[in-house]
């Protein structure tokens, strides 16, 4: 509430909306948005399609250790309720945090709440392998399932680790939202069988067109972002984004999000034409993935719900 500032934006739950697209079956797109003409153009392509709205921030360097990271965190959700209302966007709207990627200096528990205070509705985490990881980040999910908001698990340490982390979180009385199956989507009826009600994301744009015929309910996707940008920046700052990556063994969009001070300074011609093309991105990606028209749909079956639980 702090940072929606007093803004008319229907901020909700990551949970909220994935259960929703569940009971409807619709597929949820999440958009990697590193800066303020990324979040515009999405805002614009959402309102266009009549879809729901969900920015992405990637976590920033491993070797931040918490301030620094606070205050990027929270100066990305300030902007994205800035865009959403600039852009006149007031369909559903949440924001979602990646997990860190390996190494992170900073505790689980402190990252989550953090994040939490920064006005993330939707946390990801990312546990290892062992049953000792997978007690630790059940531990550091507790404030995020408490809250009811959404959490995604990662499923970094493969299938057995992200199922051995719902079991940690059922036997505290919680569930997570979401498990992120990238690359092992055909195991996806599997883990479905093993976490009922659970939803299931995946982060490859490649299988936007059949994602609904699997049974995932997510694709968090950086392409959109990522294109725009490919075609619009100057190539100074392409260089220096792919070599920070390289170096710090990081994906594109977590450079970004790590950069976001130098997307933000770049000039205004080249943001109006990011901005443009994320919104041209996007458009196509939400027709690609048959998730125009569903921000009613999600509304009402949201709505619904909480009506009865009154």
């Amino acid at each position: 509430m702090t940072r929606l500032a007093g803004r008319e934006l229907m901020a909700l739950s990551l949970r909220d909306l994935l259960q929703a697209a569940t009971r409807e079956n619709v597929l949820l797109l999440a958009l990697h948005a590193p800066c303020s003409a990324a979040m515009a153009g999405f805002a614009r392509a959402a309102r266009e399609c009549q879809a729901p709205l969900v920015y992405v921030r990637a976590s920033g360097s491993a070797e931040d250790k918490g301030p620094e990271e606070a205050r990027d965190d929270a100066a990305f959700a300030d902007s994205a309720f800035k865009a959403a209302a600039e852009m006149r966007f007031f369909g559903p709207l949440a924001l979602l945090k990646e997990a860190p990627r390996a190494g992170c200096s900073v505790s689980e528990a402190e990252r989550v709440q953090r994040e939490i205070d920064a006005g993330f509705t939707g946390v990801s985490i990312a546990p290892g392998d062992s049953r000792a990881e997978a007690r630790d980040a059940a531990l550091a999910a507790a404030s995020v399932v408490q809250r009811e908001l959404g959490l995604e698990i990662v499923a970094r340490g493969g299938v057995a680790a992200a199922a051995e982390l719902a079991r940690q979180l059922r036997s505290r009385g919680s569930s997570p939202s979401a498990v992120r199956i990238t690359g092992m989507e055909g195991e996806a009826l599997q883990l479905a069988e093993e976490l009922p009600g659970v939803a299931l994301s995946t982060a490859d744009e490649s299988l936007a067109g059949s994602l609904l015929e699997m049974g995932l309910r997510l694709l968090v996707a950086a392409g959109p972002f990522l294109r725009a940008l490919r075609r619009s920046a100057p190539s100074d700052l392409l260089q220096k984004l792919d070599e920070w990556a390289d170096e710090k063994l990081a994906t594109p969009e977590q450079s970004a999000s790590k950069h976001q001070r130098l997307l933000r300074d770049l000039p205004e011609e080249v943001q109006e034409k990011l901005e443009a093309l994320c919104c041209f991105e996007a458009r196509e990606l939400y027709e690609r993935a048959s998730a125009r028209h569903t921000a009613k749909r999600l509304v009402s079956s949201i709505a619904a719900v909480h009506e009865r639980e009154t």
